[in-house]
Parts: structure tokens; C-alpha cells; sequence
């Protein structure tokens, strides 16, 4: 039998990288299973936002072969294709949102079990306990990392890195936006390097990933633009946009890297996880799926 994997522990870089993997390949199927029903809405709809754009884009290739033949104008279809890129573009943000709250809520669960992995009916629990505070936060965190940007894009740069740790403090701690607010920076003082490189090599990764997952789709419009009317079109483009929505599934990766990262800044500076075991020695620690208590 594997030995559970403890979260609350000091690590370096490498051992954060790597243990993001180790804990995604232990916990792969009853995590995975919740990425899959609870954003399964959003990966259906992103779907069908997907193969709407790039059937618009087949159309735009369609026209630019024929353009200048009978007529200068724009074509029509155009306007549709840019706002098809722009709603599914939004879908796609949603998908991660969501797949970044249910990673940290799977996580949230398994520490409170003592690691132990968590049912899907305890992570769907914590989802939507938190959906909307994680919602509210989400946007105040946008439009502060907005207005850092505008003033200077570094102050907007070190900010989101700092607002990375906000949201895992308010679903794992059970905590107000104004505490993590104030904690993330707290934890991330004189660590902000390392919140960054962590951050940066689990994006770069699945943005590779990310990358190999469109380069089927993306030649497939291409190449079918030169045959239009074909039957085979449409099911072929709705089964790549449906495996290219699914595989965005592995945004879990960096969502798991953050919250080490701030289990990690919390070891270090808090020894939470040293207290608590201090306090349950000797004590019966059944199971207990409640929620926890409200800090501030």
C-alpha cells in the first residue's frame, strides 16, 4: 500500500515540481473524476464555442482563396469568427477557474481526511461552498492585477504572483478575502522568486502541452478549407475540440504546485503543520466533513 502523500511539509523547487506530478499520479482517478463532472458544463460548451470558431475560420481560408476575384469587400463572416474567438475565449478561462477551485477544494478535503483521498461528494461539497467567495475574490484580484499593469506592468507582474497564494489560502485556511489577502503577503516576502519559478516551469509545461493539443486541430481546419462541403468535417472537429478541451484538464498541475507553494511558505513561517499534528497527539482524530471554521 503507497503511503499517503503529506502536504503540509517544507520543500525546495525541485521537490515541488516533482512531488505536483507524484500527487496528481496517486490521486489521478477520483481527481480526475471531479474535473470531469463538475467542469464537464464548461469543457461541453467549450466545445461547441471551438467548433463554431474554426468552422468560421475554415470560411475565412475559404474566402481569402477566392478574395479579390469577384470582390474587395470583407467578407461577412468575419465578425462572427472574431466574436466566436472571443466567447470561447472566455469559456476557456472559465474551464481553468473551475479547474483550479475544484484541484484546490480536492486538496482542501484531503488534508482535512489526514491525507487521505477525498469522494467526489465531499469535493462537490467544498465547490460549492466556496464557488461564489472564490468568485468574488477572483474579481477584485483581476481588476487590482488591471490596475497594476496600467501603472507599470512589473508592480501588475509581482502582484499576480502574489495574488496566486489568495485563493489557496481562502479554500484550504476557510478564510476571508481580507486575511488571505493580507497573509499572501505575508507569506510571500522574500520568497517571491520562488513562487515565480514554480509558477513559470509549470506553465511553460502546459502550455507545451496545450500547444501539441491544438496543432491537430489547427491543421485539420487548415488542411479541410481546401475541400469544403466534406461529411467527415464537422464530427472530426467536434471529436479534436472535445480531446483538446478535455486534455486543458492537466491545468490541474499548476493549481497543485501553488498550493505546495503555500503549504510550503506556511511550514516555514508558521509551522502549521507541525502544530497540528503536535495538537492531535493522543487525541481521536475520526474523520470529520464538515466544513471548517471561519478565520479571520
Amino acid at each position: 500500500m503507497k503511503q499517503p502523500i503529506e502536504l503540509r511539509k517544507i520543500r525546495d523547487f525541485g521537490q515541488i515540481i516533482n512531488d505536483s506530478f507524484t500527487f496528481l499520479r496517486a490521486n489521478f482517478k477520483p481527481l480526475f473524476t471531479a474535473l470531469l463532472i463538475i467542469c464537464g458544463v464548461f469543457i461541453l460548451i467549450g466545445t461547441v464555442t471551438s467548433v463554431y470558431q474554426y468552422m468560421s475560420m475554415m470560411g475565412i481560408y475559404q474566402g481569402a482563396i477566392t478574395f479579390g476575384r469577384a470582390t474587395h469587400e470583407v467578407p461577412s463572416y468575419t465578425v462572427p469568427y472574431f466574436l466566436s474567438v472571443l466567447f470561447n475565449a472566455i469559456i476557456l478561462m472559465l474551464l481553468q477557474a473551475c479547474i483550479h477551485l475544484v484541484t484546490l477544494c480536492y486538496l482542501s478535503v484531503y488534508v482535512q481526511k489526514g491525507n487521505n483521498q477525498p469522494t467526489f461528494a465531499e469535493v462537490w461539497g467544498y465547490f460549492r461552498y466556496y464557488f461564489w467567495r472564490v468568485f468574488g475574490a477572483s474579481i477584485i484580484v483581476v481588476i487590482l492585477v488591471v490596475i497594476g499593469c496600467f501603472l507599470c506592468l512589473i508592480p501588475g507582474i509581482y502582484l499576480l504572483i502574489v495574488f496566486y497564494l489568495i485563493i489557496p489560502i481562502i479554500v484550504i485556511e476557510n478564510a476571508s478575502f481580507t486575511y488571505s489577502f493580507n497573509k499572501s503577503f505575508r507569506l510571500i516576502k522574500d520568497n517571491w522568486w520562488f513562487v515565480f519559478g514554480v509558477t513559470f516551469i509549470m506553465s511553460i509545461i502546459v502550455s507545451v502541452s496545450s500547444s501539441i493539443a491544438n496543432l491537430p486541430i489547427t491543421v485539420f481546419t487548415l488542411g479541410a478549407s481546401f475541400f469544403s462541403g466534406k461529411s467527415y468535417t464537422l464530427p472530426i472537429l467536434i471529436v479534436l475540440s472535445a480531446l483538446r478541451n478535455i486534455l486543458m484538464l492537466l491545468y490541474t498541475l499548476p493549481a497543485i504546485a501553488i498550493a505546495l507553494c503555500y503549504f510550503n511558505l506556511s511550514e516555514q513561517k508558521d509551522g502549521t503543520g507541525l502544530l497540528d499534528r503536535i495538537e492531535k497527539f493522543g487525541k481521536n482524530t475520526g474523520d470529520n466533513s464538515t466544513l471548517p471554521s471561519e478565520e479571520y
